[in-house]
């Protein structure tokens, strides 16, 4: 509940509360320096708050590190990717959790499954409908929306209760976000994850958020329905030539489908 931040004299975050469902999408929305980035930092716990909680599936979490939350099974993919190119695609989704042998060469020498390793990956890649040559592929060779499916891929195969996306399609062309879009609707429809979407593109967001959460210098203005908005409204409450009085936001009881970062 209201979580704050700031640095310096500077404040960041002023006493925000949001939620986010079970198979659902959350737009995270603002102008620069509305504090988005400062937000999806405290979720993903790349920083703490000054103030506030957060809350996950109905009981306090606490986090100190990215590590963290990544137990907790949340995951961030940031705009930059953080893709090594001279690996294959199934060693950047294994980076860091690769996975060894059974028996003396796995406890002893670390030897790395990568028959397994390279299945697993199949298998998340396939589930996003993208079409990725081989897990083997050098992610040099991959295209924009290839490299961002990777990505996106990585996190879900990790993270099972939300997934948090940093402008996903601020450096592709149009069918390319065509691609990430329909992969990020199918997450949500056909897995039921949960998702935090960053993003200064209207478009996008109109299509794919079920719930719009706007922010505007450290402060939460409002959460808007999509089936009850327009793109002209959300920019103008960025904008700041609307406001309302009170965002409405839930505030009961937690429900078992609910997960919440409040």
């Amino acid at each position: 509940d209201h979580i704050s931040k700031s640095f310096g004299a500077v404040r960041a975050l002023q006493a925000i509360t949001f939620s986010v469902q079970r198979a659902e999408i959350v737009a995270l929305v603002g102008d620069n320096g509305a504090g988005k980035s400062t937000l999806v930092k405290i979720i993903s716990g790349a920083l703490t708050p000054d103030s506030g909680k957060l809350w996950l599936e109905g009981r306090e979490v606490h986090f100190r590190r990215p590590a963290d939350a990544i137990r907790e099974g949340i995951e961030t993919v940031y705009q930059h990717l953080a893709l090594i190119e001279e690996l294959d695609v199934a060693d950047n989704i294994y980076l860091g959790r690769e996975v060894t042998r059974g028996g003396w060469l796995g406890k002893v020498i670390g030897w790395l499954d990568r028959p397994q390793m390279r299945r697993s990956t199949q298998q998340a890649i396939s589930q996003l409908h993208v079409k990725i040559p081989s897990p083997n592929r050098s992610v040099r060779r991959l295209s924009g929306g290839q490299r961002q499916a990777v990505a996106i891929g990585r996190a879900i195969t990790w993270g099972h209760k939300l997934l948090i996306l940093d402008e996903p399609t601020a450096a592709l062309g149009v069918e390319e976000t065509e691609q990430v879009l329909v992969t990020i609707e199918k997450l949500r429809d056909e897995q039921g994850l949960s998702m935090i979407v960053v993003s200064h593109n209207m478009q996008d967001v109109y299509r794919i958020a079920d719930r719009i959460v706007v922010l505007r210098q450290g402060r939460h203005v409002a959460t808007l329905l999509k089936q009850e908005t327009t793109p002209q409204e959300i920019v103008a409450y960025i904008t700041g030539a609307k406001s309302q009085a009170q965002p409405a936001e839930e505030q009961s009881a937690w429900q078992p489908s609910k997960i919440s970062h409040n």
